[in-house]
């Protein structure tokens, strides 16, 4: 009882912080569409933070009962955890006024030219951040470092600065992510599912950090919890990051973004690479059954 007393306390108190911090972050903007309607999306949030932490309250009490209960609880606790840290350090670095220097490409050149003989240094500190923290797209940090150092440098240094982050970011899905779904719904079943996925993961995860619209580095964690050993994924994230960093750096100057022609052709490509993703999403067993026809192939030889 005192258990079930101690962590209702704290999930209640995790979605006043939620709250607390949203309204305030929310204030912060002063224009645009969510400066002119601050108060009805702080309204709708508070709402929606209530809702969350009332439904929450209910599994907890009926837990016993019911393991689904408990399993809805212990997930919902998690999202509070992790949307508490996540919107506390979203507020630091608004109210520092930090996120809107990296978001805006010009400002975030202009803060690395003032960093000196410094500034490849605190260019690889903000890629390798970038991934595992800051919430801003590494498209902008890298057309602020091509203007600066040029393709094959920004290349240099963001491959320095992201692979230290992407495996920085596996690490912690490993250790930390696992250990906490494996606490929602039990070791057996983690395991259970993990050898069922298993291959089909690994293909999945390959495709999205191999083509360029999905987002790597939430990836990066999200493989931590895959059945993808360290080795593979050690040797794939090298290899896809270097293509789409390389490509990245480089496609700027031939494809530029600030022409209308070069805008559309970003886009005609972002649609592509969609729809050869659906294309071998839906076809991922006939895939995987072909890998392994092939593996057991070589293995006879």
């Amino acid at each position: 009882m005192k258990k079930k007393v101690a962590s209702a306390i704290l999930f209640l108190f995790l979605c006043v912080l939620v709250a607390v911090f949203g309204v305030l972050c929310l204030f912060y903007y002063q224009s645009g569409f969510i400066g002119n309607n601050r108060v009805l999306l702080s309204v709708l949030a508070v709402v929606f933070v209530l809702s969350y932490a009332i439904v929450g309250t209910f599994l907890l009490c009926k837990s016993e009962q019911k393991p689904l209960f408990e399993t809805l609880y212990k997930t919902m606790l998690s999202g509070a955890i992790l949307a508490a840290i996540l919107i506390a350090v979203f507020f630091v670095l608004q109210r520092t006024g930090f996120l809107e220097l990296v978001a805006d490409g010009e400002r975030f050149e202009e803060y690395l030219q003032t960093s000196g003989r410094w500034m490849p240094f605190v260019y690889v500190l903000l890629q390798y951040l970038q991934v595992v923290i800051l919430p801003i797209p590494s498209f902008v940090s890298t057309v602020a470092g091509v203007a600066l150092f040029g393709p094959f440098l920004t290349c240099i240094y963001s491959l320095i600065g992201i692979l230290l982050g992407s495996f920085t970011a596996f690490f912690v899905g490993r250790k930390l992510g696992s250990k906490a779904v494996e606490w929602m719904i039990g070791k057996d079943t983690l395991e259970k599912w993990q050898e069922k996925l298993k291959g089909k993961d690994n293909l999945i995860l390959t495709m999205m950090f191999v083509l360029p619209v999905f987002p790597d580095d939430v990836l990066c964690f999200v493989a931590g919890l895959s059945s993808m050993s360290n080795v593979y994924f050690s040797i794939m994230i090298v290899i896809s990051r270097i293509l789409s960093v390389g490509t990245t750096c480089y496609s700027l100057d031939l494809i530029p973004l600030s022409e209308p022609w070069g805008f559309a052709v970003w886009c005609a490509i972002s649609v592509i690479v969609l729809v050869v993703f659906i294309v071998l999403y839906r076809n991922i067993d006939k895939i995987n059954d072909f890998l392994k026809k092939k593996k057991g192939k070589n293995k006879q030889k």
